[in-house]
C-alpha cells in the first residue's frame, strides 16, 4: 500500500514539475521505471548474487568436470545417448539427463523424476528449507512454465550452478547441477 502511494506522489510530483521544465520532468518521471528495472535486473540474474561454493558437489554420483566412465552410467540405469554439436546427451526412462563434452567430462546432470541425491544430502522430496540451510541465501529465484519456481546458486569461481526446483513453494520437485557456459 505504501508503495502505491509512493508512485502516485512520484507521478504527481513529476507531471507539476514536467510543466515547468520538460528535462527535469522526464528525468523524475523515468527515475522510478529505471530503478525498477534495475531491481529487477539484479534480483533475477545470476550475475548479481554473491558466490556459493559449489565445487565438491556432485549429483548421484556426476561430479562436474569429472570423466563419466561407462560403469557410472551402468549403475545409473539405461541411458539413450545421443550424439551432440558439443558432446553428447544421456537421457534415462526416469528422465535423469546427463551432457558431457566431446571427451565425456560431465558437464551437466539432472534429477529427473528419481531421487539422487547432491552430495550435501538434498533429495526431490526435502523441503526447500533444507536447500537453504545447505546451501545458504545468496541465491536468485525465477519461474519456469511447467517446472515451477526455480532458487539457483551459483559458484562463479568455478562457474558451477545447482538449481533447486519446487512447484509448491515448500518442496524440492527436482536438482539440476551444472555449467554455467
Amino acid at each position: 500500500m505504501s508503495l502505491l502511494i509512493l508512485a502516485a506522489f512520484v507521478l504527481i510530483a513529476g507531471l507539476i514539475v514536467y510543466r515547468y521544465s520538460k528535462i527535469a520532468g522526464t528525468i523524475f518521471l523515468t527515475a522510478p521505471v529505471a530503478a525498477l528495472a534495475g531491481w529487477w535486473l539484479l534480483a533475477s540474474n545470476h550475475y548479481f548474487v554473491q558466490s556459493t561454493p559449489l565445487h565438491q558437489e556432485a549429483l548421484g554420483g556426476f561430479q562436474l568436470y569429472e570423466k563419466v566412465s561407462q560403469e557410472q552410467l551402468n549403475e545409473a540405469g539405461t541411458f539413450e545417448q545421443r550424439k551432440q554439436e558439443n558432446g553428447y546427451s544421456y537421457l534415462t526412462k526416469d528422465h535423469v539427463h546427463l551432457s558431457t563434452d566431446p571427451a565425456h567430462m560431465t558437464l551437466s546432470v539432472s534429477s529427473g523424476d528419481t531421487e539422487m541425491a547432491t552430495a550435501s544430502g538434498l533429495t526431490k522430496g526435502d523441503d526447500l528449507a533444507k536447500a537453504k540451510a545447505l546451501y545458504g541465501d545468496h541465491f536468485y529465484t525465477y519461474s519456469e512454465m511447467g517446472l515451477g519456481e526455480a532458487t539457483v546458486y551459483v559458484d562463479r569461481e568455478h562457474d558451477i550452478s545447482l538449481t533447486v526446483w519446487s512447484q509448491d513453494d515448500e518442496t524440492v520437485s527436482g536438482i539440476w547441477l551444472s555449467v554455467v557456459e
